[in-house]
């Protein structure tokens, strides 16, 4: 039998890792169906467009929580490292996005600025910061 009890931390930290792997995997995949499907395969079809959306919407909805229960699987330093990470990304993203957003209205940018390069410099940001948050803890 398996018994949750039984199993050690190393376990329960690579199926947390797991889970968010797939649950990310799937909102990633999901969200990039819903950015080229509607003109590559169903045609602009608004019940297909809000299917995908919903998909979308739960996937992400899992990906929290499985981001939740691996942050809560970590140690002390690790949390604290992931911590800084965030509020180091949060923090950029929340810079760049304000300037980002004005760009165009400013005449310093011809075409409307596209969202999801946000989530590039916060994914960036997040993973250059926790490099170095790791190494300066080695």
């Amino acid at each position: 039998m398996n018994d949750p009890t039984q199993t050690t931390l190393g376990q329960r930290y690579n199926a947390s890792k797991k889970s968010l792997f797939v649950w990310t995997l799937g909102w990633l995949l999901s969200l990039a169906l819903f950015a080229f499907g509607p003109k590559l395969i169903w045609d602009f079809n608004v019940t297909i467009s809000l299917s995908i959306i919903a998909v979308n919407v739960v996937f992400g909805y899992l990906m929290i929580i499985a981001n939740k229960k691996y942050l809560d699987g970590l140690d002390e330093l690790q949390r604290q490292l992931h911590l800084n990470a965030m509020a180091i990304s949060l923090g950029i993203s929340m810079v760049f996005g304000a300037i980002y957003g004005l760009l165009e209205p400013a005449r310093l940018l011809e075409s409307t600025p596209n969202p999801s390069n946000i989530l590039f410099v916060m994914g960036i940001t997040y993973f250059v910061s926790l490099v170095l948050n790791f190494r300066k803890y080695q």
